[in-house]
């Protein structure tokens, strides 16, 4: 696992922001090493505009923002901020100087009755931030960004829909928008549930035009999305931390939700759920894919995806829910230990960004 030395940690701490805008002001040069901070940025005497020609003097080019790690890289990234990152992530993490992004929903710190142990505290935040650890936004609310297509047909006058999840349910009050290639329109939500038909969302009117399976998707409108993705975001820097990248909320994340996450992010850890390998050649930080380690896996397809990150040079997105019960420290550790094995670079979302994208 790559140690980065002083000098390069100040330097990958950078924002994804600031590496963007000093890789276009050097993007014409030539880069030395990884450990090189950089040189003189000009050949030229700035007094008269006319190059030296001393056969004496000597010139050292900048580099670039380091290169990308021979043997991959993998990110963890955890989600929603439950105690269990601090008690059990952090401590595994620290065993082998590796950090890790934790996605916060912003309404949720210091939240005590989330699961068994509650939520952590922006102390708790701090501390991981001080350990090397990146703050992602996972919207204010835990709200969905995606869309849902129908999977049963609403006649008009019907007071239920039925899409592929119902999450959007999950917010009484909230309003959604249905729409089709014949029409738009928007209700309140007024409860969810399920009935013999299956899972359903059930609205304060009725609705009053035809919504086909297949046809039709249920949605947030766009100042909704603007509105989890933004709030939590200017919550989060509000209480001093720097927050570039976004979780999205059940791994709902499709093209009507990319659309809206460049304004406020510079990528998203799970835009494409379901597998754990990146290709690093032409990586799009709004298309990452990412997938879990411990819950809803085993350990050989984990092994199996080390292997090939090492052997391509890949970068590999690890999620895990920490609350859960097959969550634990040693599990995380002995994760960390088979990546360390393999002698791949462990970095947050954020230099994943700065070092991944746009080469």
């Amino acid at each position: 696992m790559e140690k980065p030395s002083p000098s390069r940690r100040a330097f990958l701490g950078l924002s994804a922001a600031s590496l963007a805008g000093l890789s276009g002001c050097l993007g014409s040069l030539s880069t030395e090493t990884d450990e090189t901070p950089g040189g003189n940025t000009s050949d030229t005497d700035p007094n008269d505009g006319n190059e030296t020609d001393s056969d004496n003097e000597t010139h050292e080019e900048p580099t670039e923002p380091p290169g990308l790690p021979e043997g991959g890289a993998v990110m963890f990234v955890y989600d929603d901020g439950p105690m269990e990152d601090y008690t059990q992530a952090l401590p595994a993490h620290r065993t082998f100087d590796a950090p890790a992004t934790v996605g916060i929903v912003s309404e949720w710190i210091g939240r005590e009755d989330y699961q068994s142990s509650g939520c952590m505290d922006i102390e708790h935040l701090e501390e991981l931030v001080d350990a090397g650890w990146e703050i992602a936004s996972h919207t204010s609310e835990h709200t969905t960004l995606g869309t849902f297509e129908l999977v049963e047909d609403a006649a008009p006058g019907a007071e239920r829909i039925y899409p592929e999840e119902i999450r959007h349910g999950y917010h009484r009050g909230k309003t959604i928008e249905l729409t089709s290639d014949e029409h738009t329109f928007t209700r309140a939500v007024a409860d969810y549930g399920s009935d013999d038909t299956g899972g359903y969302i059930a609205v304060d009117e009725p609705i009053e035009e035809a919504c086909l399976a297949g046809e039709t998707i249920i949605r947030y409108p766009a100042e909704k999305i603007r509105e989890a993705m933004g709030d939590s975001k200017h919550a989060l820097e509000g209480m001093g931390f720097e927050v570039e990248t976004l979780l999205a909320p059940y791994d709902n994340f499709d093209d009507y939700s990319r659309k809206f996450a460049s304004e406020y992010y510079s990528g998203v850890a799970n835009a494409r759920h379901g597998k754990r390998v990146n290709d690093p050649e032409g990586f799009d930080p709004y298309r990452t894919r990412r997938d879990y380690f411990i819950e809803y896996t085993d350990r050989e397809s984990v092994k199996r995806d080390l292997d090939e990150i090492a052997e391509r040079g890949a970068l590999g997105v690890l999620g895990a829910h920490t609350f859960k019960e097959e969550v634990t420290e040693d599990r995380i550790r002995e994760t960390l230990s088979w990546v360390d094995e393999r002698e791949i670079t462990v970095m947050t979302l954020r230099e994943a960004i700065a070092r991944y994208a746009d080469r």
